[in-house]
């Protein structure tokens, strides 16, 4: 699997990697669950997106994890 980078309005850079699915599930055709981390916030962001992910427009997935952030810290 793979991980991608994407900058939200922000301009915080985010680094998603799937969460590993179970073995022996195919993962085409199913959700996948990404964590995401940046520096301005302590803990991963979790969020379910689409088996295409990492074809999804950086924008989308970026307003994602705007969504899904708390308050970064300061």
């Amino acid at each position: 699997m793979s991980e991608r980078t994407v900058t939200d309005s922000a301009g915080r850079a985010w680094v998603c990697t799937p969460v590993v699915a179970p073995s022996g599930s195919s993962s085409q055709g199913r959700d996948v669950s990404l964590s995401c981390v940046t520096a301005t916030v302590e803990s991963p962001v979790s969020i379910m997106v689409g088996w295409q992910w990492e074809s999804m427009a950086a924008p989308g997935l970026a307003r994602l994890l705007t969504t899904a952030s708390p308050v970064p810290k300061q």
